[in-house]
């Protein structure tokens, strides 16, 4: 009924983005999103690539799928951009919200500054033949958007000195977590069942979780960090890798040249990644450039100390005082000393718990929907008429 009513009113947006239905941090408020405008009476069309043949879940809108082509990756990202624009302007949707996977909308919201990014992983300028990279240089070169909103600062100041957007364009707006799925009066809950899955006793357990892309989130530092430890110390530890396989060969060829393998633990991503934040004593996000890190809001919103750096987005929702404190860059010295720290003292664990809990635990996906449709307003989405 109520999309029904979006209908005769016109009022229906699309949300284009290539991987919705995956697995991240991403998608996760893309869904939130679509389903916040499905209840406030909005026809939401989610525009995607990775779309189950099954459909969508319930009350998130209904999905559009474009068909994949067996092309090589500089190729799909323009198939897919090129479809979907297509898919827009045939459409006449009365808004559209865009995410960096296609070239005009009414609002830009953007997960990933590609350029700098791979300019800090791996120290030299990133492909111009690069689809997406493509993609987005023809975004901010047409410029048809009212306001592209940024996960952090640190993503607000490379879209100005990249791309040379004035800044009033580019409101800051954090991801929000899902209070209902990380919380850590859950710990109690997951804690002894997974360690137990784990087969990590009473260890200190340290851990890393993403999506994917170790490369990119420092897991290489993260090893030499935790091999440096010394061996009275170490011994006390496990360390957890979450995230996807498929690149992992290298790190755990690495972990057993360092002589770490045997206390590494790598598990395969997952929907339930609070669980494992649970089981863990240390996050560590060692990441070379991220630009929020979901996983860290994440841990902290479970109640896990997190160890991390200046050019992790996510830090700038800590005080201050202490984002001031933390080093600008990873550093595997640097990590190796805060481990050594919060592994010999559950008094320093839990007063850093208990600091990044309060940061971000007002950081919810509803405040994210509440600012969100406040810069969506302005940039002329309707009212639903009753």
């Amino acid at each position: 009924m109520k999309r029904q009513q979006a209908l005769v009113n016109g009022r229906r947006i699309a949300i284009v983005f290539r991987g919705i239905g995956d697995i991240g941090g991403t998608n996760n408020t893309i869904a939130d999103h679509a389903r916040q405008f499905e209840a406030l009476g909005y026809q939401v069309d989610l525009i995607g690539e990775k779309i189950s043949r099954s459909g969508l879940p319930g009350g998130t809108g209904r999905g559009i799928r474009i068909s994949r082509l067996p092309l090589a990756g500089r190729y799909k990202w323009r198939w897919f951009a090129g479809r979907a624009q297509r898919v827009v302007d045939r459409a006449g949707y009365d808004f559209v919200a865009g995410h960096g996977h296609h070239y005009r909308q009414n609002v830009l919201s953007m997960h990933n500054c590609l350029h700098r990014a791979h300019e800090l992983v791996h120290g030299e300028p990133i492909p111009a033949d690069r689809g997406l990279v493509q993609v987005h240089d023809r975004i901010f070169s047409i410029g048809q958007f009212a306001y592209c909103i940024c996960n952090s600062r640190l993503m607000q100041d490379e879209i100005v000195s990249r791309y040379g957007v004035e800044r009033e364009r580019l409101p800051v707006v954090y991801p929000g977590y899902r209070p209902s799925q990380f919380n850590r009066s859950d710990r109690d809950r997951y804690r002894g069942s997974v360690r137990a899955e784990l087969g990590c006793d009473d260890s200190v357990l340290i851990g890393l979780v993403t999506s994917g892309d170790f490369a990119k989130r420092g897991l290489d530092i993260l090893l030499e960090a935790y091999a440096g430890i010394p061996d009275k110390t170490r011994r006390k530890t496990r360390l957890l890798v979450l995230g996807k396989l498929g690149k992992s060969a290298r790190f755990i060829e690495r972990a057993k040249a360092l002589g770490i393998a045997d206390r590494l633990h790598f598990v395969p991503h997952t929907r339930e990644p609070q669980r494992y934040f649970h089981a863990l004593d240390i996050c560590v996000h060692p990441a070379r450039y991220e630009e929020f890190g979901q996983t860290v809001q994440e841990a902290m919103a479970c109640g896990v100390p997190v160890v991390t750096n200046q050019r992790v987005g996510a830090s700038e929702l800590l005080p201050a005082a202490w984002h001031e404190q933390l080093p600008s860059a990873p550093d595997a010295g640097v990590i190796r000393a805060r481990l050594c720290e919060l592994i010999n003292s559950s008094e320093r664990r839990a007063e850093q718990a208990a600091i990044g809990y309060d940061a971000v635990r007002s950081n919810t996906d509803t405040r994210n929907m509440e600012r969100t449709l406040l810069i969506y307003r302005d940039a002329g989405l309707p009212t639903v008429q009753a």
